[in-house]
């Protein structure tokens, strides 16, 4: 098993970093609105050493990486998954009252989801169980639907890709 100092933690960190450093402007040309959510970052804690995290934009664009290595960056392109990261920052919007503002972009611990909305003034965010987020009554069900559709399609994908 990797450790928390390894070469993929740190590759994943980078890539985390570059991702919450996305702005708008960047992946969509709309007009400045600071509370308009153009993206979602959704982190799976599923032990103090392994998160998940799924990234969803406006425009499509999809990505899923891991602290311990692996996952596919540029999953836009599958027309199922742009759909599905389209309709995730289109709730977001709708989810907007529910969130806080936050300054950092901490990991979760094991059996957290972390619900990041990316916005033109600040980072919000929402916290949940994982048990919490799979009741149907919960507000962020159906975006934890879609970024575990998002997901189960990437492995697919990379399944696929293999000879």
């Amino acid at each position: 098993m990797q450790t928390l100092n390894s070469e993929a933690l740190r590759d994943y960190l980078k890539w985390r970093e570059f991702v919450f450093s996305v702005i708008g402007v960047q992946v969509e040309d709309v007009p400045y609105e600071p509370d308009h959510v153009y993206g979602v970052i959704m982190d799976v804690g599923l032990s103090s050493e392994f998160v998940i995290t799924v990234t969803a934009f406006a425009t499509g664009e999809s990505s899923l990486r891991t602290t311990v290595g692996g996952g596919a960056i540029g999953l836009g392109g599958d027309p199922f998954i742009a759909d599905h990261a389209k309709q995730i920052v289109t709730l977001a919007g709708s989810l907007l009252g529910t969130t806080r503002l936050m300054n950092n972009h901490n990991l979760p611990q094991g059996k957290q989801v972390y619900f990041y909305f990316l916005t033109p003034s600040r980072l919000r965010l929402s916290e949940s169980t994982v048990g919490e987020t799979y009741s149907p009554a919960h507000p962020f069900h159906e975006m934890f639907s879609r970024f575990t559709a998002i997901k189960a399609r990437s492995e697919e994908l990379l399944k696929d890709s293999r000879p």
